[in-house]
């Protein structure tokens, strides 16, 4: 079972200013968490973090024993991993085989780009939706959704977006033309838009 929960980090201090924020978390990833220039970005990589400490003491790992590949995937023994963050909301998985998960704002979907990413198929589906609004909505579900099984499988952006096709309402996915055996699952929350992929297990929200 995939255990997954967003958070909205707002509340959180930037740690620049108030150090003790950053309490318990090993000196690199303070080194990483500090290099943003934004505010607001080293909130967010602050509460990837702290979400991510909270969802592996559930299954008795630390924090601490997580490190991470070239391509920035997350790595730990005992769990799969997937992390994301997008305005002021961020993300994390845990699973029991490899997972991988997206979140988005609905409102950064960048239509201009659509005919690079998206499948006749999946423009399609956008551009049946009776409003802006909703097709911004069918973007950034698409969007997440690809993005969810790049991350799950470790190749990233280096898999091209449109070798990958979803079709939705059905939530299959099909990589150059080839069906693939992983579940997906999409919802909005608010302003945003979130995915994840798995191999074959189920998905449960928790608050942590």
């Amino acid at each position: 079972m995939v255990e997954f929960a967003a958070a909205d980090v707002s509340a959180l201090p930037d740690p620049l200013s108030d150090i003790s924020a950053l309490a318990g978390i090993p000196d690199w990833r303070v080194r990483y968490i500090l290099r943003y220039r934004r505010a607001q970005d080293r909130r967010l990589s602050l509460g990837v973090w702290r979400l991510m400490e909270r969802m592996l003491a559930r299954r008795g790992i630390r924090a601490e024993e997580v490190t991470f590949d070239a391509g920035g995937k997350p790595l730990c023994d005992g769990a799969f991993l997937s992390l994301s963050h997008s305005g002021s909301m961020a993300m994390c998985a845990v699973g029991g085989a490899p997972i991988g998960c997206d979140i988005e704002r609905i409102d950064s979907a960048d239509f201009d780009i659509a005919p690079k990413v998206f499948l006749p198929g999946e423009l399609e589906y956008i551009g049946a939706a009776e409003s802006e609004d909703g097709a911004r909505k069918r973007f950034a579900a698409l969007w997440t959704l690809k993005e969810s099984y790049m991350k799950m499988t470790g190749d990233g952006l280096a898999l091209a977006p449109e070798r990958i096709e979803i079709l939705l309402p059905e939530l299959r996915l099909l990589r150059d033309g080839i069906e693939q055996n992983c579940r997906l699952f999409h919802a909005p929350r608010g302003e945003y838009e979130m995915a994840l992929c798995a191999e074959d297990e189920g998905f449960d929200e928790i608050t942590v």
